[in-house]
């Protein structure tokens, strides 16, 4: 048999292939995203992003996570890229915090329009229990509503005879001392939207009361939100300030017959986790494409149903209250959020028009007056429950330096330069300190008419 001979391609068909091995895959359809989420959703939304553009477009896609932090962080990032940069900074997308973020953005022009298809914005009502869901000219969303409550250790509390909170309000409760967990508003925005919450519901003068003696109750201030809840699952503190997915998050990992989430009976604080595409954003099509897959139906099934689930995220239950009604009965025993946003039936509606306009000046009132002064707060508040809950001592307890409308007038005009801010932030901290050391050093004040609280009922041995 003759030796079968070797084949020899020609020289240009070597060149032809050589060049085909050095010529890049198809580039991937990019996105950049800044965005205060933390890592389990981004990896979530990364993925599925990529899956859906894949399916949807026949393109390979890929999320550029940028992460400078909290929402405040993030945003004060990209308002100073803006000033030097006022036809866009590189990034396409701003995505997480509260409404208030995308009010800023959106009064300086700094969001584009992305306007959705049809058949998504059509699942998605404008608004939820008064919460506007998205605005009118289509330049930021709320893929998510988010609730604040009251997460707490109610195995713990039978066991101390201490009782179930069911409003806000009893959280200043003086048998309380030491087990309330809360954190920084200049740190925390959820933790920030659920004091001004409590202004805008109870009035400044009564909101600002009631926050003292939490304040007094408080354990300790912590700088992330997510510690404030995971204290309540060691016992560390019973009763803490959570946004509905850490609370929820938490009660699935220790049973319900531990820990419960309870959204308060005298008010239910609600908001948007929003979404818009930036000025000038580099690859406007992806990341219209990008808010496209979250506001629909495959990327909410990834905030709404539990990890596992065909239709849901792969690695993390990010327990979150979507912004498509269907999903709540379609869902009903499957998902771990029993409670429907568009079933809320109450008459408080969260101004987030004022929490944004007033938001620096309150963080920095609530960080001088209760945070950094916080254990001067904690012995006034002492002495004033051994003195037998006094409203004389009350009052004073609560009182704030400055009238709502004083506050309002600060955050419009001079708390606008920095050396002004500054200054007034250690006077209100030496203000409070001077306050909080004469109620604690003041004598037993002669028998007067008490505030309408139940003290017999509040004696206790001090934490």
């Amino acid at each position: 048999m003759a030796a079968r001979q070797k084949f020899i391609p020609p020289l240009g068909a070597l060149i032809i292939l050589w060049l085909a091995c050095l010529s890049p895959l198809p580039a991937a359809n990019k996105v950049a995203i800044i965005t205060p989420h933390v890592e389990s959703i981004r990896e979530e939304f990364a993925n599925g992003f990529a899956a859906w553009h894949q399916k949807k477009f026949g393109e390979p896609a890929q999320v550029e996570w940028r992460v400078f932090g909290g929402t405040s962080d993030s945003l004060r990032f990209v308002q100073s890229e803006f000033a030097s940069k006022p036809e866009g900074i590189g990034l396409d997308i701003f995505f997480g915090g509260g409404p208030e973020p995308y009010l800023v953005l959106a009064d300086k022009h700094l969001l584009a329009s992305c306007e959705l298809p049809p058949e998504v914005l059509a699942a998605v009502p404008r608004t939820a229990g008064g919460v506007e869901i998205y605005d009118a000219a289509q330049t930021w969303f709320g893929p998510v509503i988010a609730s604040f409550g009251i997460l707490q250790n109610v195995r713990l509390q039978k066991q101390l005879a201490l009782p179930f909170a069911r409003r806000w309000e009893e959280l200043a409760d003086a048998r309380l001392v030491g087990w309330v967990g809360a954190g920084d508003p200049r740190k925390s925005g959820t933790m920030n939207n659920m004091y001004e919450a409590i202004l805008q519901a109870y009035g400044w003068e009564r909101g600002w009361q009631m926050l003292h003696r939490i304040g007094g109750n408080v354990r300790k201030f912590d700088l992330v939100s997510s510690s404030t809840a995971k204290d309540v699952t060691v016992g560390e503190t019973l009763y803490a300030f959570a946004i509905d997915f850490y609370g929820i998050t938490q009660v699935a990992a220790a049973g319900r017959t531990n820990l419960t989430f309870k959204l308060p009976e005298d008010f239910t604080a609600m908001s948007i986790d929003g979404i818009g595409v930036l000025k000038g954003a580099p690859n406007l099509t992806t990341a219209r494409r990008f808010i496209e897959f979250v506001m629909g139906e495959d990327g909410q099934r990834l905030w709404f149903l539990p990890s596992g689930h065909p239709d849901g995220p792969k690695r993390h239950s990010l327990e979150r209250m979507v912004v498509r009604p269907d999903l709540y009965a379609r869902y009903k025993g499957v998902s771990n959020i029993e409670f429907s946003p568009f079933d809320l039936k109450q008459s408080f509606r969260y101004d987030a028009n004022l929490s944004r306009e007033r938001r620096d000046v309150l963080s920095a009132m609530f960080g001088a007056l209760i945070v950094d002064t916080h254990s001067e707060l904690a012995q006034a508040w002492r002495a004033v429950i051994r003195r037998g809950i006094n409203a004389e001592d009350l009052e004073e307890l609560g009182r704030v330096p400055l009238t709502e409308k004083e506050a309002l007038a600060l955050a419009r005009k001079e708390w606008k330069d920095a050396t002004f801010r500054n200054a007034k932030k250690i006077e209100w901290q030496a203000w409070a300190q001077k306050k909080y050391r004469a109620l604690a050093e003041r004598g037993a004040p002669a028998p007067r008419e008490h505030a309408s609280m139940d003290t017999q009922s509040w004696s206790f041995a001090l934490r």
